[in-house]
Formats: C-alpha cells, sequence, structure tokens
C-alpha cells in the first residue's frame, strides 16, 4: 500500500504510456493496407517476343505484370529503371513468385533499330534477365506507340531517332486491370516498394 502511494504518478504515467502503445499498435500496424483502385482495363495486344513467339495479354492473365514500354537507344530514363526493374525480378525469383505469378513485360516502340540483338544487348547492360518471367516484345512502331497511348504512357516520335515518352510502369492485376502507374524516375520509388504493390495483389 505504501509502495503504491508512493509511486502512484509513476504507475499512472506507465500505464498511460502502455496504453497509448497498445492503441498505435493496433491502429498502425495491424491496419490492413488499402488495396489498390481499379483504374482502368488494360489494353489488349498481340505481339512477338525476341524469339518470334506470340504473346498478348490475355495469354498473360492470371499473373501480376508489370509492363513497361521502352526504347534502346533511350539516353537517360529506360536504362536506369530498367536497371531498376531488374533488381524487381531478382526479389521476385528469390521470393519463388516469379514466372509463374508474377510476370514482366518490356515492350519496345522503336522495333526497327530494337532487333532482337540490340534487345539482348540492352538487357545485359541493364541486367534484365529475359525468359526468366521476363519478355522482350516488337511489334509495329505507330501501333506500338498508340498502345503505350492507351496504357496511359504517352509518346512522342522525335523524328530524328529519339522519342519524348513518359516513365511511367503499368501495374497490371491478374484480370487486366491497370491498378497503379509507377513512375519509374521517382527517386523514392524503390524496387522493395515495386515488390510490396505486386505481393499485395498476389
Amino acid at each position: 500500500m505504501v509502495f503504491l502511494k508512493k509511486h502512484s504518478f509513476k504507475i499512472a504515467v506507465l500505464a498511460l504510456c502502455l496504453a497509448m502503445g497498445a492503441y498505435l499498435l493496433v491502429t498502425y500496424a495491424f491496419k490492413p493496407k488499402e488495396e489498390l483502385p481499379i483504374l482502368q482495363a488494360a489494353p489488349d495486344f498481340q505481339m512477338n517476343d525476341i524469339e518470334g513467339n506470340p504473346v498478348s495479354l490475355n495469354s498473360t492473365n492470371g499473373k501480376v505484370r508489370l509492363v513497361y514500354f521502352y526504347y534502346a537507344n533511350c539516353p537517360d530514363i529506360c536504362p536506369p529503371t530498367t536497371y531498376m526493374l531488374s533488381q524487381v525480378q531478382e526479389k521476385l525469383k528469390s521470393q519463388g513468385t516469379l514466372g509463374d505469378k508474377a510476370e514482366l513485360i518490356s515492350i519496345t516502340f522503336d522495333p526497327e533499330r530494337d532487333t532482337p540483338d540490340v534487345i539482348k544487348d540492352f538487357a545485359e547492360r541493364t541486367s534484365a534477365k529475359i525468359d526468366d518471367g521476363w519478355t522482350f516484345l516488337r511489334g509495329e512502331q505507330d501501333a506500338t506507340i498508340e498502345l503505350a497511348k492507351k496504357f496511359g504512357v504517352g509518346v512522342i516520335d522525335n523524328k530524328d531517332g529519339t522519342f519524348t515518352h513518359f516513365n511511367y510502369i503499368s501495374l497490371v492485376d491478374q484480370n487486366g486491370k491497370i491498378r497503379d502507374w509507377i513512375n519509374g524516375s521517382d527517386e523514392d520509388m524503390t524496387p522493395d516498394d515495386i515488390v510490396d504493390e505486386i505481393n499485395g495483389l498476389l
């Protein structure tokens, strides 16, 4: 009894701290993450991979996909973004979801210059492992630029061998719905952040 009287203030403060800690734990630690909204249906397409095999959006349904439009001669944003995606590829592979549950798709809008050999060289330079859950596709240039725009990725052919384009990665769920546009130039966006978004859809 004497102990309680002597230390009542300390006990009250401790109890308040414990109650506050429990509140914060329940409120934030166990709060489920908000589900990503459905932004729009991803447009279907059919193109060939660098081995000439046909690939369509529908043929990859059932997997979460990252779709990235790029060109191999890009002087700035495409190489570092592709390298970041190569880190995503490694993380998905290490957790056992690459290929069966998640896939990366890169589509060039400069197919005349981006031959299979050029794409292979680009992939090697950016640490991308082709065919290991990552498909590189080629189509007809004008149609690909229109497809990119339907994905929400603006592209302008500068007619000098360069393209001005949004550096967005489209996150597509298992049912072909775009759930996020990830800014590949966002320095605060990490491969772990992207993997977390993918896992949130798995």
